[in-house]
C-alpha cells in the first residue's frame, strides 16, 4: 500500500535532487518515487543555553581543590589558580542549578540558531543520529557523500545544529533532545528523541561532543573531537565508558597550548585513572581542520561502534534503545604517537591480552578492523576504504 509523506508549511525536502518547496507536500511513497527528508529551522535562543555563560555563572569556585586530573601527570611546572579552574571542566552542574543561576541572572541576549536534519530516502526507521556541532568543520561533514552513503546503510539520520547558544556545548543536555522531537514530529519520524546519538564536535565544538557523554552516556553510541579548541574539556570521568576518538593535528596551533606534551596526556590520563575506551591520532604536517585523508578514520570510527554499541533489533519506536556495555578487555590497544618523533609512525597494535606494551594508558581501539585503520592513519595517512 502506498504511504504518503507529508511535509508542514514551509518545509523543503529534496526529491531526485530539485528542492520543493509548499505549503502541505503529499506524495505516494512507492519503489518508484522516493525522496530524502531534508528540514531546516532556526530559532532565536537565548544566551544562557551556551557553554560560556554557564563557565562564567556555574563553574564552581573551588575547582582548583576538586581537580586531580591531568595536571599532576604531565610536566610543565606550577599553575596558577586562574590556570587550574581554566583545565577543569568536569562541573557536574545539574539542571536544577542552571535554572536557578538563569532565574537569579537572566537569560542574556538572543541569538539564532539554525538547525538541520537528513534522513536518507528508503529509512522507514531510523536507528541512530549523527548529531554534528556546525562549528567549523561540522557544516561540511554534515554535507559529506561518504557520511551519506554510511547513512543510507546504517538507517541513520543526520542532525546539525549551528549557533552560538549552543555549537560550543550547551545546557540544559536535554535541549538536543527537545529538537529532535519537534523534527520527529515535524518529519513524520517520532523515535527521533530516542535513536542513539554518535556526536561530533571540531574544535571549541569538543565543548559539545565530550561533555554531553560525561551525564548522557546512556543515549550515546561514540562520539569525536576533531582538533580540539581546549583539550581539557575531553577530560571528562563520567564519559569514560563510551568510545571516544580525538584527533589532532601535528601543527596545529591550538596542539601547542599550553603545551603539547600536556595536551597529548588527556586521554592517556584518562585511560590510566578511569579505563576509558577512547582512543587518540596525530595527523601529521596538518593544522586545525582536518582535510580529505582524515574522514576516513571518522567514518570507520563510527561505522565500528555502530555496531558494536547498538543491538542489531534496536527500535527506537519502542523506547529509548539500551545500547551495549563494553568491557576493556573486548578491545585492542595500540601503542600511542611519540611526540619527540613526530611525524608519520608505524606504531603496533594487538588484542587486549596480547599487547605487550603499556596496557594502561594505550590507546583503545574497539577491534582489529578499526585498529587497523587506525595504525594506517598513524603510519602513512591512508585508510584503505573497504568495498
Amino acid at each position: 500500500m502506498n504511504r504518503p509523506i507529508c511535509l508542514p508549511i514551509a518545509r523543503l525536502i529534496r526529491l531526485r535532487g530539485a528542492a520543493i518547496t509548499s505549503l502541505l507536500l503529499c506524495l505516494p511513497f512507492t519503489s518508484n518515487l522516493a525522496a530524502d527528508i531534508e528540514l531546516s529551522e532556526t530559532l532565536q535562543l537565548p544566551e544562557c543555553h551556551s557553554i560560556g555563560w554557564v563557565q562564567r555563572n556555574l563553574q564552581s569556585k573551588g575547582a582548583e581543590q576538586a581537580w586531580n586530573g591531568v595536571l599532576d601527570e604531565a610536566k610543565w611546572g606550577t599553575p596558577s589558580p586562574q590556570q587550574v579552574v581554566g583545565r577543569n571542566w568536569d562541573w557536574k552542574v545539574t539542571d536544577e542549578q542552571w535554572k536557578q543561576a538563569v532565574k537569579e541572572k537572566g537569560e542574556g541576549k538572543r541569538e539564532e540558531v539554525k538547525f538541520d536534519l537528513w534522513i536518507p530516502e528508503g529509512v522507514e526507521v531510523v536507528k541512530g543520529i549523527v548529531a554534528i556541532s556546525g562549528h567549523g568543520s561540522g557544516e561540511n561533514l554534515y554535507k559529506h557523500p561518504e557520511l551519506r552513503k554510511i547513512a543510507q546503510e546504517l538507517h541513520l539520520g543526520i542532525f546539525k545544529f549551528v549557533g552560538n547558544p549552543m555549537q560550543r556545548g550547551f545546557w540544559p543536555k536535554s535541549l538536543l533532545y527537545e529538537r529532535l522531537a519537534a523534527f520527529g514530529e515535524k518529519s513524520g519520524h517520532p523515535e527521533l528523541p530516542n535513536a542513539p546519538l554518535f556526536l561530533y564536535g571540531h574544535s571549541n565544538g569538543t565543548g559539545y561532543s565530550a561533555i554531553f557523554p560525561a551525564t548522557e552516556g546512556a543515549r550515546v553510541w561514540a562520539w569525536v573531537s576533531m582538533r580540539p579548541g581546549i583539550t581539557f574539556q575531553v577530560y571528562q570521568p563520567g564519559g569514560a565508558q563510551v568510545p571516544g576518538l580525538v584527533i589532532f593535528g601535528e601543527d596545529d596551533q591550538f596542539l601547542q597550548r599550553p603545551s603539547k606534551e600536556e595536551n597529548l596526556a588527556v586521554v592517556e590520563v584518562m585511560r590510566k585513572k578511569h579505563h576509558a575506551v577512547w582512543n587518540f591520532a596525530v595527523e601529521p604536517k596538518t593544522g586545525h581542520g582536518p582535510g580529505d585523508k582524515t574522514w576516513p578514520l571518522v567514518f570507520s570510527f563510527l561505522r565500528h561502534t555502530f555496531v558494536a554499541r547498538v543491538p542489531s533489533d534496536a527500535d527506537p519506536r519502542k523506547g529509548l534503545v539500551k545500547l551495549n556495555a563494553l568491557t576493556e578487555e573486548s578491545g585492542h590497544l595500540g601503542k600511542n604517537w611519540d611526540a619527540a618523533k613526530g611525524g608519520y609512525q608505524t606504531l603496533s597494535i594487538a588484542p587486549y591480552a596480547d599487547y605487550t606494551g603499556e596496557k594502561s594508558n594505550a590507546s583503545w581501539l574497539i577491534n582489529g578492523s578499526y585498529a587497523a585503520d587506525w595504525q594506517a592513519f598513524q603510519g602513512d595517512g591512508q585508510v584503505v576504504k573497504k568495498e
